[in-house]
């Protein structure tokens, strides 16, 4: 049997992540295909707890577990109605607030040092990040687009910079 089929099946014994200097908050991310595929990025990079925000769906959901391949049984995760209130509480918390977005004040993702307790925000798939988070952000980042195209999907820019977000704080 293969790893991931064993995963998905809840066979593979982990224990959650105890370093909570690193946490996810999906600001309506709506698709399920999305929200799972920040699952698998999230544990890759360390992530110890996603939370769900505004109409962001969350498990139990077939498409979210299939994409995720079944790591909501292992993540710590949960549903939040209001962002903003997150927001402020992590603030209050000692997290640095981190929003991915391109606006006329983001930084580009590898030109900005991450120390201590983080907290990264990725936005709805086409209307990004609410502007009042942004607002209540303590840095904005994006990433730097060389081509046509002026975006990612939002799974693959977390991932990005989850991992340099990651390796900075390991060093």
């Amino acid at each position: 049997m293969g790893f991931a089929r064993e995963l998905r099946g809840g066979k593979v014994k982990a224990a959650p992540t105890n370093n909570h200097d690193l946490i996810l908050l999906l600001d309506n991310v709506y698709d399920t295909f999305n929200v799972g595929g920040m699952y698998r990025v999230g544990d890759a990079a360390g992530v110890s707890h996603i939370y769900h925000c505004g109409h962001t769906p969350i498990s139990p959901d077939p498409k979210i577990k299939r994409a995720a391949v079944g790591l909501d049984d292992y993540l710590k995760h949960s549903a939040v109605p209001e962002i903003l209130t997150l927001v402020k509480e992590l603030k209050n918390q000692g997290y640095t607030i981190i929003s991915l977005e391109q606006t006329a004040l983001s930084k580009p993702f590898n030109e900005v040092s991450y120390r201590g307790k983080i907290a990264l925000v990725a936005g709805n798939e086409t209307f990004g990040v609410n502007p009042e988070v942004i607002a209540h952000s303590d840095l904005v980042v994006e990433l730097p687009m060389h081509g046509i195209n002026k975006s990612l999907n939002v799974v693959v820019a977390t991932g990005i910079v989850l991992y340099q977000i990651r390796t900075m704080l390991a060093s």
